[in-house]
């Protein structure tokens, strides 16, 4: 982990107290009059943030010993420190068998807080009424004395629920109408424990309207420097009758095991926390589960404390917006775009994002922290963030990425091994944040399926082998299937059946492809077959031709390029052997030319 920087705080304390040393050291030096009759005292003890981790939180201390003497005392001296908040021991210290030069002494002890005692301390404040006082209590060990030095203790108070004290007359409007006038608002802490800390929000409000206003439930988030240390539902809906006065009432327990987390991010902030309340209605709909901000009982607090030092600990209100008379952020239109480059292929996506708030309003800018994902077949092509802010009015997001070719040779063998489909999956999400609470904003999400049938031109074909003009055999019941691709080929399994019209053996030695796919040549090779059928006789010939994925890529940036269309080309021949000689036999039956079109990447 990391060490904080600088002095965070200091308490400095004055200890003056008499030191005993050993009679054959100072005790000589007094009988000749070299060492005056003054003993060394303890001048003061000032502490700092040391070394802070996940794990516990050191505390580097300097104690200044000023020794008046002429002559320096041995190894004899030790000192040692409890420090204590609200009675809770929180680390101790100590050093031994030092040696004291003539005039001052620094001597530095170091040690450390266990984080996992952080929870019984924040008990131990709430349940004193958020104060702690913290206490250093030294004690000084030298030959034949031992003595405590008077406990220093610093107090200090934190306030973090008062902002939510209010008579507010806020009113929670929609499209200019009043659905609740907010007459008063309240927080308090529970009794709380080591493992968690109940915490009440309450808010008093008068429906004004002819009609019940009901949420269907109510939900909570609170977080301390980002770190979630509460969130949750009400069990129940929560109505207020027409034209009446009731209470909501917010019932939440904060998880102190989170509470180390916390401390630890407080320390690294400058003592600093941002604590951010947030309390919405649930609303669920076509679209899914919503959330409708209720300012009036949320409230962002920041306070700051000066623990080592015993500073005054201050608090403070950011101001956030009064009701959630607001129209959310929404989704105007997608675009998506492809380009060829020098390493590969880059996608990019447009997204159009309307902020109707005037830019005179609590949310004329709304800060935004914005994902997306693009995949096909679970292979991701893009995975790119933004955060921005947004102005009244469009805002444009762009999401883009460069796609390898190792990337598309992976989607190429993915689609191959579903039977030629892909599936394309884009999904996103926006948060965005309103100032008194974080509200998702959805991203369109699309599922698309496009299909190939490269091989659909060769399945079941018939073909005729003729030699100067005469035919020989004759190919049926011909099929091609995919193997199992790998990062260098894909296997083209060739099988079917091979009838000899004559009375003489035929041989079927080789069989020839080339596949082209807008004119990048894909496959242009020969496999071995080695099958000699008898006369008047029927044999079963399989063999296997290959595809160069290496070749895959540059397909793919033409096929985009041409605007998602592939001219086609796979023609074959077979070298059969008869009668003593080769012949190369054009299979002009089987070979076809097809166009393969997608809309993979079209606009949504």
């Amino acid at each position: 982990m990391s060490i904080v920087g600088g002095t965070l705080g200091k308490v400095a304390a004055v200890f003056a107290v008499g030191l005993v040393v050993s009679a054959a050291g100072v005790g000589a030096a007094l009988s000749t009059g070299v060492v005056s009759p003054q003993p060394p005292t303890v001048e003061s003890v000032e502490n700092e943030w040391g070394e802070i981790s996940a794990e516990r939180t050191g505390i580097d201390t300097t104690v200044v010993v000023n020794n008046p003497n002429g002559v320096g005392v041995p190894g004899v001296v030790g000192v040692s420190y409890d420090v204590s908040m609200n009675d809770v021991q929180m680390a101790s210290g100590k050093t031994g068998g030092v040696s004291l030069s003539p005039g001052r002494n620094e001597l530095t002890l170091q040690t450390h807080i266990d984080n996992e005692k952080i929870p019984a301390w924040w008990a131990s404040h709430i349940n004193n009424g958020e104060k702690t006082t913290l206490s250093v209590d030294p004690s000084v060990k030298a030959a034949f004395l031992s003595k405590g030095l008077p406990a220093q203790n610093r107090t200090f108070e934190t306030d973090m629920l008062s902002s939510f004290e209010s008579q507010s007359g806020q009113s929670v409007e929609v499209n200019g109408q009043t659905v609740l006038a907010v007459e008063e608002t309240d927080a308090s802490w529970g009794r709380a424990t080591r493992n968690e800390t109940p915490l009440q929000f309450t808010g008093t409000v008068r429906n004004p309207n002819g009609a019940p206003v009901e949420f269907s439930k109510l939900g909570y988030e609170v977080s301390m420097n980002d770190v979630t240390v509460a969130e949750g539902t009400t069990g129940e809906p929560v109505e207020i009758a027409a034209n009446s006065t009731d209470t909501i009432r917010i019932n939440a327990t904060l998880d102190n095991r989170k509470l180390d987390e916390w401390w630890v991010s407080h320390l690294r902030n400058d003592e600093t926390t941002r604590l951010n309340v947030s309390v919405f209605a649930v609303a669920e709909t076509d679209s899914g589960t919503e959330r409708v901000p209720l300012p009036f009982l949320s409230q962002r607090v920041v306070f700051e404390t000066d623990i080592l030092a015993g500073g005054q600990a201050t608090t403070r209100t950011v101001e956030s917006s009064d009701g959630f008379g607001f129209e959310p952020p929404r989704v105007g239109s997608v675009e998506r775009d492809w380009s060829a480059t020098d390493s590969g292929t880059q996608f990019s996506t447009r997204v159009v994002v309307n902020n109707p708030n005037p830019a005179d309003s609590a949310l004329g800018e709304v800060g935004l922290d914005a994902n997306y994902r693009v995949a096909l077949n679970d292979v991701t092509l893009v995975e790119d963030g933004t955060q921005t802010t947004l102005g009244p009015g469009e805002n444009q997001l762009k999401f883009s990425g460069e796609v390898s070719d190792r990337t598309i040779t992976k989607w190429w063998i993915s689609h191959v091994e579903n039977g030629e489909r892909t599936r394309l999956t884009t999904a996103g999400g926006a948060t965005a944040d309103l100032g008194f609470a974080k509200l998702p904003v959805p991203l369109p999400g699309e599922n698309r399926t496009f299909e190939t049938d490269m091989l659909a031109g060769f399945s079941k074909t018939d073909q005729t082998v003729s030699v100067r003009g005469r035919t020989v055999a004759r190919l049926h019941d011909m099929n091609s299937t995919w193997g199992d691709a790998t990062m260098e080929r894909t296997p083209m399994e060739i099988s079917g059946d091979v009838t000899n019209e004559r009375s003489r053996p035929l041989t079927v030695k080789k069989f020839g492809y080339r596949v082209t796919a807008n004119d990048v040549v894909l496959a242009d090779d020969e496999s071995r077959v080695g099958t000699t059928i008898p006369g008047k006789a029927t044999r079963r010939i399989e063999t296997t031709g290959y595809l160069d994925n290496e070749k895959i890529p540059a397909w793919w940036v033409s096929h985009l390029n041409r605007g998602e269309r592939t001219k086609l080309s796979v023609s074959y021949y077979v070298v059969v052997e008869y009668r003593g000689q080769q012949f190369t036999v054009q299979l002009d039956g089987m070979s076809y030319t097809d166009t393969i079109e997608t809309n993979a990447f079209g606009s949504a």
